[in-house]
């Protein structure tokens, strides 16, 4: 990066909290609670668009159904009017249970998006609240808090699409607006119960997620280092080697945390024939 080149300008937080962030001890969890988090020893297999639409359709009504039911029944949510759902979530069911392979459904963009759409919501409406004349400028500040949103999650490496029209409707919704900050916790539950709902379902017969944190590999903490020894392991030796895509004849190998759609692993297959 120079800094007289606005061009090559480029912030990565994620160089920084991935040597802070411990990697996940598999090991140490049951297998049968392990495969409901994500972990695999390998990918699972692919499946055709039929049954991932099925899966799909279950998962969003499961989601949405269990956010909207939660909310209802929490009296501090009622006392202050709040809507059953926020209209958010309906495209946030989209990604979570339909495109689960993409970063965007991943659960720290899930939810570190959501509080950071809150924030910048809720303060852009309580900014433009203060000029006599808001209603007439709501149309601006939705827009304001949407860019500002999509700006900081590009940033912070938390794009998640449907926190933009929370931001959106913390500013020109008047019953969402009317929530100020208790906005954040209805948004938090919502986002909880949805990636429960996720975990669960996407994990029959697919995978969820395909990482918590990160795809690249985090910090190995130094208990984890004195129990296996002196001797690096395989994980540990791989750190420093760049994934590989290999095609061998007859086989394809996929590194960890990259997996293929039904249609790229067909396309694969075709090469491995020719070889």
């Amino acid at each position: 990066m120079v800094l007289s080149q606005p061009s090559t300008w480029h912030i990565d937080i994620d160089y920084y909290l991935d040597r802070i962030i411990p990697t996940p001890r598999w090991h140490l969890v049951p297998k049968p609670i392990a495969h409901m988090l994500g972990h695999r020893d390998s990918p699972p297999k692919p499946l055709g668009n039929v049954l991932i639409a099925c899966w799909s359709l279950v998962g969003a009504f499961c989601g949405v159904a269990l956010v909207a039911s939660v909310s209802k029944r929490v009296p501090s949510f009622e006392e202050r009017d709040a809507p059953a759902i926020v209209g958010s979530f309906g495209a946030a069911a989209v990604i979570l249970f339909c495109a689960i392979d993409s970063p965007f459904a991943q659960p720290r963009n899930a939810l570190f998006s959501q509080m950071i759409a809150c924030g910048i919501g809720v303060g852009i409406a309580k900014l433009f609240a203060l000029n006599p004349a808001a209603e007439k400028w709501t149309e601006l500040g939705g827009a304001l808090a949407c860019a500002l949103t999509t700006a900081v999650m590009l940033l912070t490496n938390t794009v998640h699409p449907p926190a933009g029209a929370t931001a959106l409707l913390a500013v020109t919704n008047a019953q969402t607006a009317a929530l100020g900050w208790f906005l954040f916790p209805i948004m938090l539950l919502g986002v909880v119960l949805m990636l429960v709902a996720a975990v669960v379902v996407n994990n029959v017969q697919r995978r969820y997620p395909l990482y918590w944190w990160t795809a690249t590999p985090l910090a190995v903490s130094r208990g984890d280092l004195e129990k296996k020894g002196s001797t690096p392991s395989h994980y540990e030796d791989s750190l420093d080697v760049p994934r590989r895509l290999v095609i061998e004849r007859g086989d394809v190998l996929v590194p960890d945390g990259v997996f293929l759609s039904a249609e790229e692993r067909e396309v694969l297959e075709k090469i491995c024939e020719r070889i």
